[in-house]
């Protein structure tokens, strides 16, 4: 049986999200509420890059497809513009991993349930990119391509603590 277009989609950023969590599996002997300082410039904590992420996914491919959010509510704290800063109580990095986990898997089945005709549809944040698309195809190829630019934030992460990692 061949697959669809949203199964593909959904695979892409799963295995995205796997080469996601192999670097931060690298950062493990890296304290991850600490921002770090290299080259006189200050780079968010591994803790705020990885609540980004699961914020990211959240809101582009649940949020911006039309589905309920798979997030808590604090996760908004680490939006795009964000200051850096952690969330008053921001609790445990392995809870976070743990809450990183839960919405990537909600966020696949949702995807995965997905006609492919929906992806022809305009996303619910109005979103635009380049050449004025604002489908919900193009919000999911977005989801993907910009985890796929934090995985290199977490590979500088690992060079600037002298972490080998491919």
């Amino acid at each position: 049986m061949a697959r669809t277009e949203t199964q593909i989609l959904a695979d892409m950023m799963d295995k995205t999200r796997q080469l996601t969590r192999f670097y931060i599996s690298n950062l493990k002997t890296v304290d991850p509420y600490t921002s770090i300082e290299f080259g006189g410039k200050t780079f968010n904590s591994i803790y705020w890059l990885t609540a980004h992420l699961i914020w990211a996914e959240d809101n582009l491919i649940m949020h911006g497809t039309g589905a309920k959010s798979a997030a808590r509510g604090w996760i908004s704290h680490y939006h795009i513009k964000a200051d850096g800063s952690l969330h008053e109580g921001h609790g445990d990095y392995k809870e976070l991993l743990g809450e990183m986990k839960r919405v990537h898997e909600e966020a696949m089945n949702y995807l995965r349930s997905m006609d492919d005709s929906m992806l022809d549809r305009d996303n619910a944040l109005g979103f635009q990119f380049g050449d004025g698309d604002a489908s919900n195809r193009l919000i999911v190829m977005h989801a993907i391509r910009h985890e796929g630019t934090h995985i290199g934030n977490l590979a500088w992460l690992c060079k600037m603590n002298e972490i080998q990692a491919p």
